[in-house]
């Protein structure tokens, strides 16, 4: 999915962006200009579209790389066919790809200049979570662990599944 045409990347990205936003409010969460944690206020908190065009790029990465995750255990992306079953993942399979979700995030924003700080500080690019997985938090995990097991869900809004690789003879 790394070539996708702009109208479909869109589309998915929206739908990765609604699957962060849903979790925030079944959280508890509401919108704030700034994140802040501890008062359950995140400035993501909004539609796509009134994201910044650096908050939509994060969500058009996630997406671009979900064949990527996928085909590292064994799926790969097909058009939904009529009566089809929609695979699920394993837990094993859930833990894996978030943790290669938390991979290519902190790449995004060690790329971008981001450094890791104990407190995060978005307008100094300063993010708690720019540690190794073994090393965050449950919440933390949480948020990538959310973001996998919405795949099926992006997918599928663009008419797409999750099938397992079929074996070559």
């Amino acid at each position: 999915m790394e070539n996708l045409n702009k109208n479909l990347l869109e589309k998915l990205a929206e739908a990765a962006h609604e699957i962060f936003y849903e979790d925030l409010i079944l959280k508890g969460h509401k919108y704030g200009q700034f994140t802040k944690e501890y008062k359950k206020e995140n400035n993501l908190l909004k539609p796509y579209t009134k994201l910044s065009e650096k908050e939509k790029e994060s969500s058009r990465n996630n997406v671009r790389d979900i064949s990527n995750k996928l085909a590292s255990i064994g799926y790969e992306i097909a058009k939904t066919q009529d009566n089809f079953t929609p695979a699920k993942f394993t837990s094993y399979e859930i833990e894996k790809l978030a943790k290669m979700e938390h991979e290519r995030w902190m790449q995004e924003k060690l790329g971008n200049g981001w450094q890791y700080a104990i407190k995060t500080d978005r307008s100094a690019k300063l993010h708690k979570s720019l540690i190794s997985w073994e090393k965050l938090s449950e919440d933390e995990k949480n948020k990538d662990r959310v973001l996998i097991k919405g795949i099926p869900k992006i997918l599928s809004k663009a008419g797409y599944s999750m099938i397992k690789q079929r074996k070559k003879i």
